[in-house]
């Protein structure tokens, strides 16, 4: 069996997150039932992909760097990868945390041990794969993200906006933005605004009324994500 190993940088320079402390967690992590996995996964392309090559700390490595942030730093865990399947190493990994606000998903199912993490204050996203498991996940109470498709994005061209902010807004005012049973969807502001997850936060605590934050497919992948939700009726 692979070893479960990670990564730790002090000072990203990934444009999306901002020049916070990140965590990369090892493929072995990723649960074979994401619904991503070779069907879209931006991990597995890219400038991602060489992270998971830089994977050498232990659990224990990792916590003790963690545990020398300072007390409010954000930061974000499982830029690639996933967490831990066990519970007890989940809650190691929390305790390690020391309620610092962090940005974290997990496409794993542990209700029980999630709920813990976050009463021990690191706070954990749960990827839905569809509208309707996002619904769902919500109204049990649990912060709930999901891939939406890439026309929830703002358009963008060789790295510059190619949609105005207005002409996006009036575009995607025609878009569903609640779930079935009306929680509502907020799309990431880093799909339509140049901001970074160290400057935005959302991620990292709990929303009002549960709502669900969804992230456009973008980049070379966006027609893989696309064409999932084609079959499944969404487009």
């Amino acid at each position: 069996m692979i070893p479960m190993l990670f990564s730790f940088t002090r000072v990203s320079r990934n444009r999306k997150t901002g020049p916070i402390p990140v965590v990369t967690a090892s493929k072995d992590t990723c649960p074979d039932t994401c619904p991503l996995r070779g069907a879209g996964c931006y991990a597995e392309h890219g400038p991602l992909a060489l992270q998971w090559e830089k994977c050498r700390l232990t659990l224990d490595e990792l916590c003790n760097r963690i545990r020398r942030l300072p007390k409010r730093q954000l930061w974000r865990y499982g830029q690639a990868g996933d967490l831990p399947v066990r519970t007890e190493e989940i809650e190691q990994l929390a305790r390690a945390n020391g309620r610092r606000p962090v940005i974290c998903y997990t496409h794993h199912r542990n209700f029980d041990a999630v709920r813990r993490a976050n009463e021990l204050g690191f706070h954990i996203n749960i990827s839905a794969d569809n509208f309707d498991e996002a619904d769902s996940f919500a109204r049990l109470g649990l912060s709930t993200v999901m891939v939406l498709p890439s026309e929830y994005g703002r358009a963008r061209k060789r790295g510059s906006w190619a949609e105005s902010l207005e002409a996006y807004r009036k575009r995607i005012s025609k878009l569903p933005r609640k779930t079935m049973s009306g929680v509502k969807i907020a799309i990431c502001p880093a799909s339509y605004h140049d901001v970074t997850c160290a400057e935005c936060g959302a991620c990292a605590g709990p929303r009002s009324n549960n709502t669900i934050i969804g992230f456009p497919a973008h980049g070379s992948r966006k027609a893989v994500i696309d064409q999932q939700f084609r079959r499944s009726g969404i487009l």
